[in-house]
């Protein structure tokens, strides 16, 4: 069935005509592995940025209230694999799985909000959104063309891979709140592939299929996102 995009979101979007003062290079923002983060979009912001090159790139920047974060995990192939979401997990002890005990799994993957701001936040590039971004919210970055066939409201959950420790997204999904299912996804890869296929290119053979996102996260301390 086809999709007919529709771009009203987008008309109330404030649009901020910027300068930077030499080459604009994101790749200077993007060093590490970067994040995965689900969270709620409170405001978006548009911008327009010229560089001294003449070079105008258009961005829509997500102003996202996090819920939960972790941090991209790598084999040593550099293929990216699932990280850990706790550093504890649930082992079934009890004949029908009736009882469990906790133990160790690993460090973990998880990112506090101190952590996570640390990691996305550069100031020359907050200097540029700050008055658009809402107490308590961490501001993200995407070309307005990877996003064009994504439509993106205030109050939409997302879900959001950095494209390194910085604020620029390599991809974004719109998330399902009732069925807890990605509805559709903008930036590397194909709309509408599911969150876990994103994040498990790599996975053995061997080992059961991971736990649905919502189960994986039950330790990840979400309320202390909350201010």
């Amino acid at each position: 069935m086809s999709r007919i995009y529709h771009n009203e979101p987008l008309h109330s979007v404030p649009v901020e005509n910027q300068s930077w003062p030499s080459q604009w290079k994101p790749d200077d923002f993007q060093s590490g592995t970067g994040a995965l983060i689900e969270g709620k979009i409170e405001a978006r912001s548009k911008h327009v940025i010229t560089d001294s090159k003449q070079q105008k790139i258009r961005y829509l920047v997500l102003h996202v209230r996090v819920k939960v974060a972790h941090r991209r995990k790598f084999n040593s192939k550099g293929e990216e694999i699932e990280p850990n979401m706790d550093n504890t997990q649930k082992v079934n002890t009890g004949y029908l799985m009736s009882s469990y005990k906790v133990e160790a799994k690993g460090l973990t993957d998880h990112l506090t909000q101190t952590q996570l701001q640390s990691m996305v936040s550069k100031p020359a590039l907050e200097a540029l959104t700050r008055k658009h971004t809402p107490a308590g919210c961490l501001a993200f970055w995407m070309t307005e063309q990877e996003l064009m066939d994504l439509e993106l409201e205030d109050g939409d959950t997302v879900k959001l891979r950095t494209k390194g420790d910085g604020p620029f997204l390599d991809s974004v999904g719109k998330l399902d709140t009732v069925t807890k299912e990605m509805t559709t996804m903008a930036g590397s890869g194909q709309v509408g592939v599911s969150w876990t296929d994103k994040i498990m290119t790599v996975k053995s053979q061997n080992l059961p299929d991971p736990k649905p996102l919502e189960e994986e996260n039950e330790g990840a301390g979400d309320d202390e996102w909350d201010d």
